[in-house]
């Protein structure tokens, strides 16, 4: 006989034995009582089972609404970091002109006297040099003639700049006096239709009258070039005699820069995000459809409404976070933060019933679960009330006063799962039953108390998860960064120094690596060089190579040799190594003054090497790897470098690199495509090795970090 089959005769047998004395009264009073009794359970059951709905749903509501402020805020702030990094980056350049420029000025004893080529049509496409006059400016005139001669020596800061920035698409010098010595790439737009050419008046230009009238660096608005339709922003920047202006450094920039970075927020199509300038006025959007679907040039009004506009006025005082505000009639979450260079500010938006649906999702699933208990309630009671009526029917002779005890004893236990179901609301999901009826009542409070525990551990569940989740986020984001601020990131790094031309790259195949590269002045002319590849990947092979890079650069900071700098670190990374990780690295010290290059391999890749028209492998002597053994000693060897020799090393990430079809790029295809234009600085060829690597590995997964550095001795100075 099952359990059911017991509680049902239990009930049975119990009521039986209480009706042979129960008269008709007492049957009808017995019946109408219990009848008030389920009806009262039905409603608590119902109330109950709503009231944890409304629980739940608040909690995983309000938990959503945490995580998703917090994400749009990083978000956020990492978007516009990354904007104003670009627009801190065009700003420097154009104040290192300024610089520059002051010291012509305020040191002319100290320069030569060079000319500035008039413009040539036949230069363009090309980067040049030219030297553009306002109406009525005679450049034979004594003075001014003087003023550029000497001014001319901006020349080279100003070629060497417009080509390390590529989002920038002129620079130039304007005087006080009315000329300008300007770098680009439309020498033949300087011309007329009848060849002639044409002056140009750069103190009537907003960039130069604001920077004059503020005294200090100043950015246009927002406008279309004229040669290309493409958005740009100029900059200018104040020189001083005394308190005088006598010249600006301006430049130009594109902003596709900016149209990328707006359109790489990673919003899984759920959301969009926009830039917008002081004056409120929308310069980027992802939206296509709505009020801030259009990009407006400067002037062309905004199209914030007041909401937006009131978050807009937050935003330039420099604050940022998350707030709800209605566009075009629906509800988001916006997330605000300002560009400080150049005051703008960047805007995510997020539909608030997209961040929403996974609480009505849930809120939906609570529904059906309330549902199917509140019929298994209602099913069970009906099944005791047909019980009790045809035994109470059975009895009409029996006893009033066993009756009303009989009643008493039935609607106890009923009443008892009343006020405890009645006291689940609120915070309190804690269901409490001690009596052991032994029948259908106690089958209902023991499946109540088993839905109360269920909803209890589901809303912890809810909360550790997303917990656990935005944690390690935030963790692997702040590594990241970590990481790479440890590598040295800005090139040319010694802009003052121009006996060597040096760039290097690392993109990790995780979010961080354990590749690395290194170069720094030892002193005035030595100049170590270091890559080299952490065994592993992740997070261990990011610590390892952290501690690796530091004890590199300290050993040569010491003064020693590159087989003394690897015997060293080899001795300390050997020391308490019990993860037996361990680096493969080569090491150069670079006389400057000479061009003899020391160097040093612990099993790393061989290098190449440009003397004259291409680049050659060199085959060098490989040392053991770096934290494998105790007591290895590294051999050197020296290469006598000529003006013009080229320098390139790299991690097996390079050659290793597999297509979809599980082929290797290999060292004949480095080689390859490392000659194709020897010529090129060490940015465009390693530019070049990258785009192949990305071209041949197609869809593939990254499958290691790939790391590369080049450097190009050009000789010492004369």
């Amino acid at each position: 006989m099952n359990q059911d089959n017991k509680n049902t005769n239990s009930l049975r047998k119990k009521i039986s034995r209480m009706m042979i004395t129960a008269v008709v009264g007492t049957l009808l009073v017995a019946g109408v009582f219990t009848a008030l009794s389920v009806t009262s359970v039905s409603r608590g059951l119902l109330k109950a089972n709503e009231q944890m709905s409304e629980i739940s749903e608040e909690i995983s509501s309000n938990s959503m609404k945490t995580v998703t402020a917090v994400n749009m805020l990083e978000l956020v702030k990492d978007k516009s970091q990354l904007v104003d990094e670009v627009f801190r980056d065009f700003l420097q350049a154009v104040t290192t002109a300024a610089d520059v420029a002051q010291q012509i000025y305020d040191h002319p004893s100290d320069y030569p006297a060079r000319n500035v080529p008039l413009p040539d049509a036949a230069k363009d496409g090309s980067l040049a040099i030219q030297l553009l006059l306002a109406p009525g400016v005679d450049r034979n005139n004594a003075a001014v003639k003087k003023e550029i001669r000497l001014i001319g020596n901006i020349q080279d800061t100003l070629m060497a700049i417009n080509t390390n920035l590529d989002s920038m698409a002129s620079n130039y010098i304007a005087t006080a006096s009315g000329f300008m010595v300007q770098a680009d790439y439309i020498s033949a737009s300087k011309f007329d239709a009848t060849g002639s050419l044409m002056p140009l008046e750069a103190r009537q230009r907003p960039w130069y009258q604001g920077a004059v009238s503020t005294r200090q660096p100043y950015f246009t608005e927002v406008t279309k070039d004229a040669h290309s339709d493409r958005l740009g922003i100029m900059c200018g920047v104040p020189v001083f005699r005394g308190d005088e202006v006598i010249a600006v450094s301006g430049a130009g920039m594109y902003l596709d820069r900016i149209e990328d970075i707006i359109q790489s927020a990673d919003l899984n199509s759920y959301g969009n995000a926009i830039i917008i300038n002081q004056n409120r006025e929308v310069l980027f959007s992802t939206f296509t459809q709505g009020t801030l679907t259009t990009i407006a040039e400067a002037g062309a009004g905004s199209t914030l409404n007041e909401a937006l506009l009131v978050v807009a006025a937050k935003t330039m005082k420099g604050e940022s976070g998350v707030q709800t505000v209605e566009i075009d009639g629906v509800m988001n979450y916006v997330a605000y933060a300002k560009m400080d260079t150049v005051g703008w500010a960047f805007f995510i938006i997020v539909p608030k019933a997209t961040v929403e649906s996974p609480t009505t999702q849930m809120t939906e699933s609570l529904s059906e679960i309330r549902e199917k208990a509140g019929i298994e309630a209602r099913n069970r009671l009906l099944d005791t009330i047909a019980i009790m009526a045809m035994l109470l029917g059975a009895a009409v002779i029996g006893a009033i006063a066993i009756s009303m005890r009989l009643s008493s004893r039935i609607v106890e236990p009923i009443q008892k799962l009343t006020e405890e179901v009645s006291a689940v609301q609120g915070d309190n999901l804690d269901f409490k039953w001690d009596l052991d009826t032994g029948d259908e009542i106690q089958q209902l409070a023991t499946s109540f108390q088993s839905l109360t525990e269920r909803m209890k551990t589901y809303i912890d569940d809810i909360q550790k998860i997303t917990a656990d989740k935005e944690r390690i986020v935030t963790e692997l984001s702040l590594a990241r960064q970590i990481q790479t601020s440890m590598l040295p990131c800005i090139f040319p790094p010694y802009p003052e120094r121009n006996e060597f031309d040096i760039y290097a790259l690392m993109n990790p195949a995780r979010e961080i690596g354990g590749d690395f590269y290194d170069l720094f002045l030892i002193d005035e002319d030595h100049l170590a060089l270091v890559i080299a590849d952490v065994s592993g990947k992740g997070i261990p092979a990011a610590l390892f190579m952290m501690i690796s890079k530091t004890i590199l650069q300290n050993c040569a900071m010491l003064g020693k040799s590159p087989g003394e700098i690897l015997t060293l670190t080899n001795e300390a990374l050997c020391n308490n190594n019990e993860a037996e990780m361990f680096i493969t690295a080569w090491i150069g010290i670079l006389e400057i003054s000479t061009g003899i290059l020391t160097c040093a391999n612990a099993g790393h890749e061989y290098p190449f090497i440009r003397r004259g028209d291409r680049f050659e492998m060199i085959k060098d002597k490989h040392g053991f790897i770096i934290g494998g053994l105790r007591d290895m000693s590294y051999q050197e060897y020296t290469l006598q470098l000529q003006p013009g020799d080229t320098i390139f090393v790299y991690t097996d990430g390079v050659p290793e690199t597999h297509d979809p079809d599980q082929q290797m790029f290999g060292m004949e295809k480095l080689e390859e495509v490392i000659n194709e234009n020897p010529d090129d600085d060490c940015r465009q060829i390693i530019d070049r090795v990258w785009n192949a690597v990305e071209d041949f590995s197609r869809e593939a997964p990254q499958f290691d970090d790939v790391t590369m550095l080049c450097v190009r001795y050009l000789g010492p100075t004369k």
